[in-house]
């Protein structure tokens, strides 16, 4: 899609223009050959800058890399990378969306900086829309366009604190168990979680060869009982239930305690993780 270049005046382009034009008023009435010359120059210093403007802003390439997690309502930073496709340098480029905006000073072939995002909506994004202006060579004009980068993101729902809640739990028998084999003092292997500091003798080392990433064991008798999540175990409408048990999530996973979510079109058994919390979040985000 080719860009719709638009040109804003700024103050000291207003100033500029209402000189070029009392002196070319001033030149007609006087026939003064030295005012014509004055006034060639400045127009033609104008249209030189527009040229020098609108060069400066071709060839650009915006890539947007998002964080790992982002929430509605919230800001988070986005890494901007700029790349300069043509020969020359671009020079105080700015990428601007709402009230937030990130200046690149001066552009060779690739800079990088952040900018702060936030979406009020959950859901799913797959393009988002970002000014591009630059007031270069001298101030007197900012040229600018709109551009759609394109960009695959999910945004979470907005977490709502839940005191209170009606938790339903999984696995009565496993529990039951599970307190059995504390009473009796053994200490089976419940499984394995995401390592978050525990001790080093936790590290399940078999699992970290595998996958190389690192995994701690769940012990039974420290395993805390899986809960399964639903609409129905949070009041209010759909939206308030949703940033409710977003927040649940956030929470039980926290804490390291199994956690699933059963919707009506489908369910995810409990499990712990980063991984599987962001599954859930999915979930949630594109219910």
């Amino acid at each position: 899609m080719k860009a719709k270049y638009k040109v804003k005046v700024n103050k000291a382009g207003l100033i500029f223009i209402g000189i070029t034009i009392f002196l070319g008023v001033a030149a007609v009435n006087t026939a003064n050959n030295l005012l014509y010359m004055v006034v060639s120059y400045m127009l033609s210093f104008m249209l030189l800058s527009g040229i020098l403007s609108l060069y400066n802003l071709k060839g650009l390439e915006i890539t947007l890399l998002p964080p790992e997690e982002i929430y509605a309502g919230t800001p988070f930073s986005f890494r901007v990378i700029l790349r300069n496709r043509k020969k020359l340098p671009s020079f105080l480029i700015e990428i601007r969306k709402d009230k937030n905006q990130v200046v690149f000073p001066f552009l060779g072939n690739r800079a990088e900086d952040e900018l702060s995002l936030t979406f009020e909506k959950r859901g799913y994004y797959k393009k988002i829309e970002l000014e591009v202006s630059s007031s270069f060579p001298v101030g007197l004009f900012d040229r600018f366009y709109k551009v759609e980068v394109p960009i695959e993101l999910i945004v979470f729902p907005k977490p709502i604190p839940t005191p209170g809640i009606r938790l339903n739990h999984l696995g009565k028998e496993r529990e039951m168990g599970a307190y059995t084999n504390k009473k009796m003092g053994y200490d089976d292997l419940y499984g394995i979680k995401e390592y978050s500091g525990e001790p080093i003798k936790l590290i399940h080392w078999k699992a970290f060869a595998k996958t190389e990433n690192l995994y701690v064991k769940n012990m039974i008798e420290e395993a805390a009982p899986p809960v399964i999540l639903s609409l129905d175990s949070v009041d209010g409408n759909i939206e308030e239930r949703i940033s409710k048990l977003t927040y649940l999530v956030l929470k039980l996973t926290e804490q390291g305690r199994p956690v699933g979510l059963k919707l009506p079109q489908n369910t995810i058994e409990p499990s712990t993780g980063q991984k599987h919390k962001r599954r859930i979040l999915t979930e949630l985000a594109l219910l």
